[in-house]
């Protein structure tokens, strides 16, 4: 047993080093300067100025911990956070903080993917110990998945949100109902990735269910059930405000509470116009990176098969309370993005090696099932086949990315038709354009719908608007969450699009963007009949 153990182990890691070389080249790819990283990934250069200022010098002691402890940016937590900053703080010792593609490679290496290809290795785990072939053959199946291929490929908070998702599986696994250490060291994890993001909250069923089943097995009276439970709640709130040191600090504690009172809202209700929720709306994102419906409901409906096998039954158990809460928030309370169900659907994909036998005795085994097995089989198979190939697209237009680009195409065009102009100019650019700007240009962008009060206000001379984002907000289904403001901007937009917003001369347009110039600065720089 320990050779075959040591067989698949080497396989997996082998398989990891591959997956970690070769994510590396489209991750350093397309991130040549700070423009580029806020056309192709705007959170990233959100966070960017975090972990510089968290790791920037201070005076003293006191002051370079408060900064790191304190980095004002509360869509995301101190765990993923930390990790990021002591990434860049390395880069910085050696020399290589100011070289972007050198940062962006090792933030996505370090922080996204090592943790997601972990999370992986324990899901496998659970389902396999390592034991017998079919543990590589899930860690290959689940690498092909293209919801963690895209996820590799950018700095974000997800490849770490799944690792601690499995750890808190495989933590409520590993007690098997004794609620001892292990059941605690889970409550320490649930409090950690609530800290990061509030998925954290979403094991409130799978507690309850092996509560439950403590006291249907007579494991639990009802008297150490509830203590049990509230002491891993009390251990879960401790370990978010430990996870999170800024919580102790009342005027962050505050912006804390009202970014995540802005993030439920936004996220619950939509950005600016109500987002389209449910399972209708969210099923082409779901299809092309989760997979079609037959594949989903085989994991599905082997997870519920898995629950009434004696064998491994706590972790299906596991797996199917912690996936209904999330899948339900995901999908009806919130607008579906791929990165969110990921901690969901490795878990309940992770049962797909149900259908392969430990040995090959074991294919004439199963009773009624080895009927279906390789039915079963045959769609995986299939199901296999569209990843490959869906993945195979996702990595070469990620690494091909930054080549003959439209927007950085749009942006050379532009700086010739603006070659007579010159001096300090304000730029307000859409944020999936390329802006690199010039020496003497103080730009500008806005995640929030533009219109024409925002943009007299803040008296720009040149506007770079993005072709797709004026047709997204002028949908006629659309429906704001603020109707007198949505108004405004479906008024702002609808000028943009017909070339003619108030103030403003078109200078430059195709079906990338579009470039405004205010009037004065045009009848200044160009010749009057241009500028009627």
């Amino acid at each position: 047993m320990a050779k075959k153990t040591n067989w698949v182990v080497f396989t997996l890691g082998l398989l990891s080093l591959v997956a970690f070389i070769l994510f590396a080249i489209p991750n350093s790819k397309g991130s040549e300067n700070m423009a580029m990283v806020t056309m192709f990934e705007p959170d990233e250069a959100a966070m960017l100025p975090i972990v510089q200022r968290m790791t920037a010098d201070y005076p003293d002691l006191v002051q370079t911990v408060y900064r790191f402890v304190a980095y004002q940016f509360y869509h995301y937590g101190f765990p993923h956070f930390a990790p990021s900053a002591l990434v860049y703080k390395a880069l910085r010792i050696i020399g290589q903080a100011d070289n972007m593609p050198v940062v962006l490679l090792s933030l996505r290496q370090m922080i996204t993917l090592l943790p997601m290809l972990a999370g992986l290795w324990i899901l496998v785990y659970m389902q396999d110990q390592f034991k017998t072939w079919r543990s590589a053959a899930l860690f290959g199946f689940l690498l092909f998945i293209p919801a963690v291929v895209q996820n590799g490929f950018w700095w974000h908070p997800d490849g770490e949100v799944l690792l601690y998702a499995s750890l808190i599986l495989f933590f409520l696994w590993k007690d098997q109902l004794t609620f001892g250490r292990n059941f605690f060291i889970a409550a320490i994890l649930c409090g950690v990735l609530a800290a990061m993001k509030v998925v954290g909250f979403f094991f409130f069923l799978a507690i309850a269910a092996v509560l439950i089943w403590g006291l249907i097995e007579k494991k639990l009276t009802w008297k150490q059930a509830v203590t049990k439970g509230l002491l891993f709640v009390l251990i879960m709130a401790v370990s978010i405000v430990i996870a999170n040191p800024y919580l102790l600090i009342p005027s962050h504690r505050a912006l804390a509470f009202q970014t995540l009172k802005r993030e439920v809202l936004e996220t619950s209700k939509g950005y600016g116009v109500f987002s389209k929720k449910g399972l209708v709306p969210s099923w082409p994102l779901i299809r092309s990176y989760y997979g079609e419906a037959f594949f989903l409901l085989t994991a599905i409906g082997l997870t519920i098969w898995g629950v009434f096998k004696k064998e491994n039954r706590l972790l299906h158990v596991l797996i199917l309370t912690w996936s209904i809460p999330l899948t339900i928030h995901v999908l009806f309370f919130s607008e579906f993005k791929f990165q969110y169900w990921l901690p969901v659907a490795m878990p309940l994909f992770s049962n797909l090696i149900l259908l392969l036998p430990e040995t090959r005795q074991g294919w004439k085994t199963g009773g009624w099932f080895r009927y279906l097995r390789p039915l079963l089989l045959v769609l995986v198979l299939v199901q296999l086949g569209l990843f490959v190939r869906k993945s195979t697209q996702l990595y070469l237009d990620r690494t091909n990315r930054a080549e003959n680009n439209p927007a950085i195409r749009f942006y050379s065009e532009s700086l010739e038709v603006l070659e007579p102009v010159s001096g300090p100019m304000k730029v307000y650019f859409d944020y999936r354009l390329y802006m690199p700007g010039k020496e003497d240009w103080a730009i500008e962008n806005s995640f929030d719908l533009l219109t024409y009060d925002f943009i007299k206000s803040r008296n720009f001379d040149l506007l770079y608007l993005s072709h797709q984002r004026i047709r997204d907000y002028l949908q006629p289904s659309l429906v704001g969450i603020d109707p007198d403001a949505f108004a405004r901007s479906q008024e702002f937009y609808r000028d943009a699009d017909a070339g003619k917003i108030d103030g403003y001369k078109l200078l430059l347009r195709n079906g990338t963007a579009l470039l405004f110039i205010r009037e004065d600065d045009c009848l200044k720089f160009y010749d009057a009949q241009k500028c009627q």
